[in-house]
């Protein structure tokens, strides 16, 4: 599979109102060798993953209670459908073998029951996603998203870059919410006002046309300036990236930005299809181990793309859903809105293989409101601990404002979420 040209400048249909802010006018996309800075990936799962089928208790009385509430729906520990041992208390879904390999080689970590604190949350799909985003448990009205003040507030900013911020959906998620420098890339033909045969004809027209110096001439030429830069990129997608893999497409590209060196720090990127009200999958199989299977090999592909070009290092992919699923499983065979989840760190700094944070357990009297995983781990805690020790950013009191907690993931024997040696 090869991702063209033509797929990689897809974008944005306002793309005349979107890239106001970029710095372009530039020869060459690529920044001179030296000035390569970080990246963060922030990848989320839409429609609220259920990961108690995800990262599942294994052993004792965890695992009793688990399999008492999910007489269908469990994933097994030995046989068809198995997961893959993760600790000895905890293992990931079977069809994660992709998830399981980075794990194994240390350079994913997972952090249990996370969550915004009591009382912030919410069940409904919207709210969630927009609380999560803007960074700001139970405050809706925030006017920016937590990526937009990291990169309004960070001084790890490489001067030269071409395109500091990206998001590959259909339109700017909320994280990017102010950040007036976020590209979108997203449809074949959306970023190009008439791309096609006449192409470079229209494009000289409409800068023939735009000769002022209005701010609508202004929008109009650094339009152009941008579709020209992207013209000089030529991304293609390795082989060993799935086929029919909607977040293996978007990672590729986002992969190929980074290896191009143009001063890509964050991107944000979605993956859906996880609202499992009905027919989640039995035994470990069925709807959602598909699922589970495509987020697996996308992120592996992507992680592999990366050390194959000694960037592994460079890079941390940090996974998110708007809320877990209830523990016990409905009529319909299926899972409905929770609270506390797994997140995903993957990197090659990340101090992986192994599972961090206190799991609350699952007997009844564990439960949040007799129903849900209780969250023990902050998700800004999570993020912010990406935010300081790895993007090195300080100032998280404006990134996560009203945070007080810590920052780093010393939960379970004091170990860091990131190795030493960091620069």
């Amino acid at each position: 599979m090869k991702l063209s040209r033509r797929k990689f400048i897809g974008g944005s249909a306002s793309v005349l109102a979107t890239v106001t802010g970029l710095q372009m006018g530039f020869a060459q996309a690529a920044l001179p060798a030296g000035s390569r800075g970080k990246t963060l990936v922030y990848l989320f799962l839409r429609g609220g993953i259920d990961g108690l089928n995800l990262v599942i208790p294994r052993t004792g009385i965890h695992r009793t209670e688990y399999e008492m509430k999910r007489p269908n729906i469990q994933v097994p520990v030995s046989g068809d459908g198995a997961m893959h041992n993760l600790n000895g208390q905890f293992g990931l879904h079977g069809s994660a073998s992709g998830l399981k390999a980075l794990y194994d080689s240390g350079k994913l970590a997972v952090v249990h029951a996370v969550g915004m604190p009591e009382g912030t949350g919410s069940r409904s799909h919207f709210d969630s996603q927009e609380l999560y985003e803007l960074g700001t448990p139970g405050e809706l009205s925030t006017s920016t998203g937590w990526l937009a003040r990291h990169m309004i507030s960070t001084p790890g900013l490489v001067a030269e870059a071409a395109i500091p911020s990206l998001s590959t959906n259909s339109s700017s998620p909320t994280s990017l919410l102010g950040d007036n420098t976020a590209m979108t890339l997203d449809s074949v033909s959306g970023f190009h006002p008439n791309y096609g045969r006449y192409g470079d004809e229209h494009l000289d027209a409409l800068a023939k046309i735009y000769t002022g110096i209005s701010s609508l001439d202004y929008a109009v030429k650094q339009s152009i300036d941008t579709i020209n830069m992207l013209q000089q990129i030529d991304v293609e997608v390795p082989d060993f990236y799935p086929n029919n893999n909607s977040l293996a497409d978007d990672l590729g590209l986002i992969a190929g930005m980074i290896k191009m060196n143009v001063g890509l720090q964050v991107a944000a990127v979605d993956f859906g299809g996880w609202d499992t009200h009905n027919g989640q999958g039995n035994s470990g199989g069925g709807y959602f181990a598909g699922r589970v299977e495509a987020l697996s090999d996308a992120i592996a592909a992507f992680m592999t793309d990366l050390a194959s070009y000694g960037l592994d290092n460079d890079v941390v992919l940090v996974v998110q859903s708007e809320f877990g699923r209830r523990v016990r499983e409905n009529g319909n065979q299926g899972t409905d809105h929770g609270t506390a989840n797994p997140m995903l760190v993957v990197g090659g700094r990340v101090q992986g293989g192994t599972i961090y944070g206190s799991f609350p357990g699952v007997a009844d009297d564990d439960l949040y409101l007799n129903t849900d995983l209780r969250m023990t781990t902050d998700f800004r805690e999570v993020l912010g601990d990406i935010v300081v020790n790895f993007m090195k950013n300080p100032n998280l009191d404006y990134v996560f404002p009203g945070y007080t907690g810590p920052i780093s993931l010393g939960l379970t024997g004091g170990a860091e979420l990131f190795g030493d040696g960091f620069e």
